[in-house]
């Protein structure tokens, strides 16, 4: 009996990550891989990296590709394609499927000399209709989990090959990764993974074992750089490798094609791999989903049970949290801006290369989701998405309008909700609102800059927030003299961070219409722990566009309630045809017939494009206040900014004389792979205005944003 080992290593690094992330990923971990296995030429292999990783490699660590190159040369290594900005497929264009995947393979070719055959499919998410793009674009097979199969009806023990699928006849082989593997390796002992592999084989002569994984498991996670190559882990498992290479040959991929058939065919369902599945779950069913697991297992039912158990899908993200749908819809809005573009037969098409890249770049899928890997609460990797699809904007302009001034206005669905948004731009700023959700300002984008000053998230409820508070409980208990065993020192939460644990009720984004009592404190509005006296933060305003020759204007209106007084309230806003400053004027009317006393509290969320950095400062009228991480409450104050040391960067607004503003920072408890966290999102600015109104009287305001990028 003899078996087949084709193991596949995916190397990436998202679009956005710090430099000194990329730095300790290559130098520790797979520049070792690299060298290491080069010392084994018997042992063949399949790798994977991405485009965003690659143009970081080739100018930072260019000797990783020489090394690739050698060892494609010498047959023991071939080398994936895939999206080359390592997107979701599924949720972008098909057309840039298509060419992202081509871009990858066109790449690979030219420098590695190999013409590659497989594609490495982004966080395993399947969708039915991938065969279609993935034979277009040349893919002959892709990797998926083990876990994929099971779901689609197939045993266990008919996962040790691979199989065709298709979409319209369009053909694709899936090689099924096995999860006791990508459990074992590099986390058991080598010879126990030798074990597994023989007590497979016993019932399945002539297996062939797939791997499929991250290359950060081998020296970039927690803990694993020592483990696997200052106690030599890899070494030791490739000894292995080569002390049973009498029963078990290392394979690539392509060869494990052509060297047997398919053991049938196959049609997986929507999925990915089990952990993203749960994460992907709103956060009370994902506790009951880890309720039942734990009520299978303790049956000791769950392989049993476990193929018709899953979670959600990868989708439900977008409805899961509004600004992963709302960078998923941006990023198709500038695709589709693009496309229209590029067909359009004007000569400026063959200037548009660098906005394609950046759209691609806005398309990398980490920033998109959230679980233990997951980037939507990282801000930067965020950031990184605004920064490119912007840039793919300006570039546009810049190729229809040269350095001519423009305004314009839509009235479209760019959320894809039903309920159409406006979008007002000109060469400088663009700005996103939706009428429908309280009038509300989504996105304000400086062009000059590349930045999305509304690039906020909203504090939400997190499956995982119960287990912190059960770990915080479980401090306290062992300081209680409880007995402490070895796991409880991996991961030791500061009590504090229980105090974060708000959520909010509403989108964080600009121009949210408050009415708040005379009780509400800077401390209750920031925790959203306050009574909202009107109804206008999430009500529906009615909306139009009036164009001029100097700029455009959205007014947008509402009639609601504030303390059970009818109030109606209308706010213009105007953007000029050059320049960056925007004009807001707000006009409230009492439609009553009792006297109405209030406070008129707008509010603003800020991001700038290094977070909270010790280089920006808040002033309030010109005089320096605080920093980005601090609660401050400022009286009789006409004016708010925030600049960064240079000036060369700042966000301003000037109010008629607010009797107080508040600033405070906005702070989400999340997760990593090492530790709970308290990060920001951003900067909450609301000035207030207290004003008393007579039936059928009115009052009026003018406030103004000034962007200087």
């Amino acid at each position: 009996m003899r078996a087949d080992l084709a193991m596949a290593i995916h190397f990436h690094q998202p679009v956005g990550n710090f430099d000194f992330v990329m730095e300790r990923a290559c130098d520790k971990c797979y520049i070792p891989f690299l060298e290491t296995l080069k010392k084994y030429p018997g042992i063949k292999m399949t790798f994977h990296f991405t485009g965003c990783l690659l143009e970081w490699v080739e100018k930072n660590r260019p000797e990783m590709i020489s090394v690739v190159k050698d060892m494609v040369k010498a047959g023991q290594v071939e080398v994936m394609s895939g999206g080359f900005y390592e997107p979701i497929l599924p949720p972008i264009p098909y057309r840039d499927r298509l060419e992202q995947i081509k871009l990858l393979s066109e790449y690979v070719r030219k420098n590695f000399h190999y013409d590659p055959r497989g594609a490495w499919v982004a966080e395993r998410v399947w969708e039915p209709a991938l065969p279609s793009v993935l034979n277009e674009a040349g893919i002959k097979y892709v990797i998926l989990d083990d876990t994929h199969f099971l779901y689609a009806g197939i045993n266990k023990e008919r996962t040790y090959g691979y199989y065709m699928t298709e979409d319209n006849a369009k053909t694709v082989a899936v090689f099924p990764s096995d999860k006791v593997l990508r459990y074992h390796i590099p986390f058991k002992m080598p010879h126990e993974c030798m074990d597994y592999m023989r007590s497979v084989l016993r019932s399945n002569p002539n297996a062939t074992f797939i791997y499929g994984d991250d290359g950060e498991k081998f020296g970039e996670w927690p803990g694993t750089h020592k483990w696997v190559f200052e106690e030599k882990w890899l070494e030791k498992f490739f000894d292995e490798l080569m002390a049973n290479a009498e029963w078990l040959s290392t394979e690539k991929l392509s060869e494990c094609l052509d060297k047997k058939p398919p053991l049938g065919r196959v049609y997986l369902p929507t999925s990915s791999y089990e952990e993203m599945l749960e994460w992907s779950l709103p956060a009370d069913s994902q506790q009951h989903y880890e309720d039942v697991l734990r009520e299978v297992r303790s049956m000791g039912k769950e392989e049993y049970y476990k193929p018709f158990l899953r979670g959600g899908f990868w989708r439900n993200f977008f409805t899961k949290y509004p600004e992963s749908n709302h960078m998923n819809k941006k990023m198709v809005y500038v695709s589709d801006k693009l496309d229209a573009l590029k067909t359009s037969g004007e000569t400026y098409v063959k200037g548009l290369g660098e906005a394609t890249k950046d759209l691609f770049r806005g398309q990398c899928n980490c920033a998109y989701w959230h679980g233990v890997f997951g980037g939507l609460y990282l801000f930067h990797l965020r950031r990184a998405i605004f920064h490119h699809l912007i840039k793919s904007e300006a570039a546009m302009d810049a190729a229809v309008y040269g350095k001519k001034s423009f305004c314009d206005a839509k009235t479209l669905d760019v959320d894809a909700s039903g309920i159409a948004q406006v979008v007002l731009e000109n060469r400088e700023v663009s700005l996103y609102f939706s009428p429908a959700e309280g009038g509300a300002l989504k996105e304000l984008d400086s062009k000059v800059a590349c930045q999305n000053f509304t690039n906020t998230l909203s504090r939400k409820k997190e499956a995982y927030h119960k287990k912190i508070l059960e770990k915080i409980a479980s401090q306290k208990r062992e300081q209680e003299g409880q007995p402490k065993t070895i796991h409880d020192g991996i991961q030791a939460v500061d009590e504090g961070i229980q105090d974060h644990m708000t959520y909010d009720w509403y989108g964080r984004y600009c121009l949210l219409d408050h009415f708040l009592g005379e009780d509400v404190d800077v401390n209750a509005f920031a925790r959203a722990a306050y009574r909202e006296t009107g109804d206008f933060v999430l009500g529906h305003y009615s909306s139009e566009i009036d164009k001029t020759d100097n700029g455009v204007t959205l007014k947008m209106k509402r009639k609601g309630m504030v303390d059970g007084v009818p109030v109606f309230v209308s706010k213009e806003i105007t953007l000029p045809k050059k320049g960056s400053d925007i004009s807001v004027k707000y006009a409230l009317r009492n439609e009553g017939d009792r006297a109405l006393d209030t406070i008129f509290a707008p509010e603003f969320n800020v991001t700038m494009p290094d977070a909270n950095a010790d280089k920006y400062r808040v002033s309030f009228d010109g005089e320096e206040g605080c920093g980005l991480g601090e609660t401050v409450e400022a009286e009789d104050t006409a004016r708010v900014e925030i600049k960064s040391s240079g000036r060369e960067l700042s966000w301003r607004l000037d109010v008629p004389g607010a009797f107080r503003i508040w600033h405070f920072p906005l702070r989400t408890v999340s997760q990593s792979e090492k530790a709970y966290e308290l990060n920001y999102q951003g900067s909450v600015i609301t000035p207030s205005f207290r004003f008393s109104l007579a039936p059928g009287q009115e009052k009026q305001l003018t406030l103004s944003v000034h962007l200087v990028a």
